[in-house]
């Protein structure tokens, strides 16, 4: 299968909404700690498409099969761990992933990877110092996938959860670029 990805415009706004309707419902809330209509949700996007930070990722027939923000902003949480490449290396500082979604239909497809080889590609492209994430600690396909394409365990920390009732254990990761 072939996928190409590239950054969202707004007449891909009805595939993305086709997208996220099809594919959020089937999510593991247990495994990634989403919790439904909160977040991930299609206001969100909305505004990343906006601000030119939402990419998708299309299948052979031009079909979303999945998607991500890709930006600078982070969680005050991301401060207090010990990061391998210091931003004052990079003109860009650090690129961080949020909301890296690939279709819950299509497993074991490569979907995930392609995206994760193209944000590596875009970091490279762009000046940036290093790739940074977070993901639930629950979340081991996620954490595997992570792993296996060259990310660092950084560390684990606490993150205030989605609907702001709490918080969540999560662990984070750093590629160098």
């Amino acid at each position: 299968m072939t996928y190409t990805v590239r950054r969202a415009i707004q007449s891909d706004v009805e595939s993305i909404q086709t997208f996220y309707n099809d594919s959020l419902p089937l999510i593991n809330i247990q495994q990634t700690s989403w919790i439904p209509n909160v977040y991930p949700n299609f206001s969100d996007a909305l505004n990343a498409i906006s601000k030119k930070e939402f990419f998708i990722c299309l299948d052979e027939q031009d079909i979303v099969v999945g998607s991500m923000i890709l930006n600078h902003e982070s969680d005050k949480a991301y401060q207090k761990l010990e990061w391998l490449k210091s931003e004052k290396n990079s003109k860009q500082g650090n690129l961080i992933v949020h909301t890296l979604i690939s279709h819950p239909k299509k497993p074991k497809k490569g979907i995930a990877s392609y995206m994760i080889m193209f944000i590596k590609k875009y970091a490279a492209e762009n000046n940036m110092a290093s790739i940074r994430l977070d993901t639930f600690v629950n979340n081991i396909p996620a954490r595997k996938l992570y792993e296996k394409n060259g990310f660092s365990y950084i560390g684990r920390t606490e993150l205030t959860s989605f609907d702001n009732n709490g918080t969540d254990d999560c662990v984070f990761y750093e590629f160098q670029v």
